[in-house]
């Protein structure tokens, strides 16, 4: 075995502690950053101040420059407020600094339903720990029933009619459910 000098020694402590500071700040700066979600006004927000509450949620993940969330969205604007048991929700990934490019969108689309903004990293932090999966890409469909469960969850376009059936047929289920436990 090769020994190492006291110098050597010296200089890979130092190495080292400058690695475990590097480490301790950046998990200082995304633990303090986990989670940042504000509304269109800069004030904190979150997915879960807008899930359960005895309504379906969906929830869509889209940015300003996607493609296919601007093809998707104006289905989505007509769909808002056609089931009485059901909310929308939008996150953009635009960031904090995208406020007016997201205001434009909101605009150009005349979305009606909440949206709060963050960014990739702060919501793959969300989707990791709150469903154990990666952000794929835009647009991306999260599902939560009435009581606030996950049910579901899509990267890519989905049709309103493909959401409005699930919720429609798991709806109808559940009720059926609880009637037939109060017989």
């Amino acid at each position: 075995m090769r020994k190492l000098s006291v110098k050597q020694i010296t200089l890979a402590n130092k190495k080292l502690t400058q690695l475990i500071k590097i480490g301790l700040l950046a998990l200082l700066f995304v633990s303090s950053n986990a989670f940042s979600f504000t509304d269109l006004n800069g004030k904190n927000d979150s997915i879960s101040n807008h899930i359960g509450k005895d309504k379906w949620t969906i929830v869509e993940i889209w940015e300003t420059n996607c493609p296919a969330c601007r093809m998707h969205m104006p289905s989505m604007v007509k769909f808002d407020g056609k089931l009485d048991n059901t909310r929308i929700l939008g996150v953009s990934l635009d960031t904090k600094n995208g406020v007016d490019d997201v205001e434009d969108f909101i605009d150009e689309y005349g979305i009606k339903f909440p949206t709060i903004i963050t960014n990739y990293i702060e919501m793959n932090i969300w989707m990791e720990k709150s469903l154990g999966e990666s952000l794929v890409g835009t647009p991306t469909f999260i599902l939560f029933d009435p009581s606030g469960k996950l049910v579901a969850a899509q990267p890519g376009m989905l049709s309103t009619e493909s959401i409005e059936k699930f919720i429609l047929q798991n709806s109808k289920t559940k009720q059926v459910a609880e009637e037939s436990s109060k017989s």
